[in-house]
């Protein structure tokens, strides 16, 4: 056995220079090292990828994007010091080709934000470099080894996967793919909405040939348009007049399977918002209609947001996984290919290993220990890959992007509609959910418990700075809660009732019509939009620490009208604080309002550390008016007063108001906020702002409030 430092010649028909065995043994254990801690990486990806969207975790957001960008700079790495090697190691060619394969291997997270998509160049440059350094480590490594075979179906798996992450990057670039197939859909539109808004039927969905699936484009002469088949084309109105059962009224009472292929088809109009692309006019009432006859007729508040929900995670999944393109040509067989290439690959290399001698030129070289760490190492991978193909396939199969793919398909072939084993599939596919569209949470913020919040001065400092966002004074953000019901129920009343009499949205103005409320007015026609939340907030956090309602039987009522008032203050502060970008005012202006807000409740509320000192303080203000309020604060304690003074169901009216400000905030023309904050969790307001656009409701008017 060759030990120490005594150095031995590798390859004595090529003269290779000698090397010493510590220094082959600490090369190859660094490698092994880094093609261990790349797998575990991409298992993290595979299995935490999409949580993002239903999590706010900071800890998750930053474990994902810590684990996305290592794992691609250890693979460039990884196989860089593979080819900085003398001495011939024939499971080189074997790891390569699992790092390649693991470069597009996360089907559920493709870019980890926006920016990624329209850097798919350097992507495509980066599996051509990656893939000149794989033939080269096959030609030194692997042209006469036993794994030849195995090596072929992985090396297909890995152009497969490669090339699959390519092509989603593609699709959801702004300047490819989106604005393509955005162009698509805005031809159709126009072309769709010559048709009569009097005569469209909701009921039967007769007049709504909103897009689903089966397009086969051709250019309309003159025009200068995209036309499609329409004897190809799924729409929504050919999948409500479908007779098959699980399409139709008997046998999907509900509309849950039809709601899949709705969402489906808003998710496609909504992203001519993202292209820039506008409706005419014709077909943005037709669309408004069926917002106030379809998805907001009758009782059922819930079926909206569940539309909704689906929709966006589609478009989730859009910008940020492979499954658009991984479902691009109909049901996954090429997914399917790729499962089946991954198990053939894998069993090969593992009957492989477990009679795995070394070459004898790496017997005189390397110990015995030494060689069962290698082929550990590459034991340890084959599993953990095809543990992820498995996770990845389940999920695919089980997606949304699965379902609506199987409807389609239900729909085209009429002979399943007798098929009842197809139907229980269809039906078992359809109801399972493996995961939430979103967190269904509202984040939380008050001003008057938070103000004297001071950042970690150990966590966020000057050096600390270019990593992490920095957290300022005040802002600590309260525990976020679940989406109360009787939430959802008031804003869709709301808009429900603003639509039916062809309202615009106001900032709260609408509420202040009442006699009895008197003249509150001012406190919705201040500076920014900004101003006049922090100070409704400001009135409603002090009226809740004075008169909360008892929760008792008789209250029922009111408490569900002071759940509603005060939960979405709470969640309007907190989009101040921490997503001004969905808000109507520029970010910064919001931020530097914030600041000075939180500035002068520590200086108006010195030493009040608790709920009852601040109370005691507003008691204390002496201010017979709202013009000698000149703070945001002092704004806020003169409105408590005034509304604990008006003879008013207090809680009823701002729970109107704060649901009628919730919708105007959501108005925006900011759609890459939206998109980017369906990454760090999403927002009630984005679903707001979703429900909205289908109603035609794009822009604020100047003349409804701020």
């Amino acid at each position: 056995m060759v030990v120490g430092n005594v150095s031995v010649v590798l390859n004595n028909a090529t003269n290779v220079p000698s090397i010493s065995v510590h220094q082959v043994r600490r090369t190859l254990l660094f490698i092994e090292v880094y093609v261990i801690l790349t797998t575990l990486l991409i298992a993290f990806l595979v299995v935490f990828g999409s949580y993002r969207r239903r999590s706010h975790s900071t800890l998750i957001k930053y474990l994902i994007w810590t684990a996305y960008v290592l794992s691609t700079y250890l693979i460039s790495y990884t196989m860089g010091q593979m080819k900085s090697v003398t001495f011939h190691d024939e499971l080189f060619a074997v790891w390569a080709m699992f790092l390649l394969i693991f470069l597009g291997s996360a089907d559920c997270i493709s870019a980890h934000s926006l920016e990624d998509n329209e850097n798919r160049k350097r992507y495509n440059l980066e599996i051509f470099i990656q893939y000149f350094w794989l033939g080269w480590l096959i030609g030194k490594h692997g042209l006469e080894t036993r794994f030849k075979v195995p090596l072929c179906f992985l090396y297909a798996l890995s152009l497969l996967r490669t090339v699959g992450r390519a092509k989603a990057l593609e699709l959801a670039s702004k300047s490819i793919g989106l604005v393509r197939n955005a162009k698509l859909i805005a031809d159709y539109m126009d072309k769709e909405s010559e048709d009569s808004v009097e005569e469209a039927n909701s009921t039967c969905m007769k007049g709504y040939k909103y897009l689903v699936k089966g397009e086969k484009k051709k250019m309309i002469e003159g025009r200068y348009q995209i036309q499609l088949d329409n004897d190809e084309a799924i729409t929504i109105e050919r999948i409500w007049q479908c007779q098959g059962k699980l399409l139709s009224s008997n046998g999907d009472p509900d509309e849950r399977h039809r709601d899949i292929c709705l969402s489906y088809a808003l998710y496609r109009l909504l992203c001519c918002r993202f292209a820039k692309f506008s409706f005419s006019e014709s077909s943005q009432a037709k669309m408004s209609k069926f917002v106030q006859d379809k998805l907001l007729e009758g009782d059922d508040h819930e079926r909206p947001f569940r539309v909704i929900e689906v929709e966006l995670a589609f478009l989730f999944d859009f910008f940020y996984t492979k499954y658009p393109a991984l479902f691009d040509k109909g049901i996954t067989l090429l997914r399917t290919l790729e499962f089946i290439l991954v198990i053939i690959g894998c069993s090969f290399l593992a009957l492989i290993l477990s009679n795995y001698q070394a070459p004898m030129v790496d017997l005189n070289l390397m110990t015995r220990s030494g060689r069962v760490v290698d082929v550990l190492t590459t034991g340890i991978v084959i599993v953990a890959v095809m543990l992820m193909e498995v996770v990845q396939i389940f999920v695919i199969n089980f997606s949304n992007w699965a379902k609506v793919q199987w409807l389609c398909c239900y729909f085209k072939n009429p002979s399943w509609h007798n098929s009842k084993w197809i139907e229980k599939i269809i039906q078992f596919i359809c109801h399972t959910e493996c995961l939430k569209p979103w967190d269904r949470k509202l984040g939380q913020y008050s001003l008057l418990e938070s103000f004297n919040h001071n950042p970690c001065g150990l966590l966020y400092n000057s050096l600390t700075s270019p990593y992490i966002d920095m957290e300022r004074k005040g802002q600590k953000e309260s525990s976020r809660i679940t989406l109360p019901d009787e939430v959802k129920k008031d804003i869709i009343g709301l808009l429900k009732t603003t639509m039916a009499a062809r309202l615009g949205l106001a900032n709260g103005k609408a509420s202040l019509q009442k006699p009895e409320v008197g003249d509150l007015s001012w406190a919705c026609e201040l500076e920014t939009q900004t101003h006049i939340i922090m100070v409704w907030h400001i009135a409603t956090c002090l009226c809740e620490l004075d008169s909360p309602p008892q929760d008792t039987p008789e209250n029922k009522k009111t408490r569900e009208k002071f759940n509603v008032a005060t939960k979405l203050s709470k969640y309007c502060a907190y989009l101040v604080a921490f997503a001004p970008r969905l808000l109507p005012d520029h970010p910064y202006n919001t931020e530097l309002i914030f600041d000075q807000v939180v500035d002068e409740a520590r200086d108006k509320l010195k030493e009040c550390t608790s709920k009852e000192k601040i109370r005691n303080k507003m008691s204390e203000l002496r201010i017979n008016n709202h013009t000698e309020a000149g703070t945001i604060i002092e704004k806020g304690f003169f409105l408590a007063k005034k509304l604990t003074e008006k003879q008013i169901e207090k809680w009823a009216f701002l729970a109107n108001l704060w649901a009628e400000m919730m919708l105007f905030v959501a108005l925006s023309d900011d759609e890459l906020a939206h998109a980017e904050h369906l990454a760090m969790g999403g927002e009630f307001v984005t679903h707001l702002w979703a429900l909205l656009s289908h109603a035609g409701m794009h822009k604020r008017n100047s003349a409804q409030g701020v």
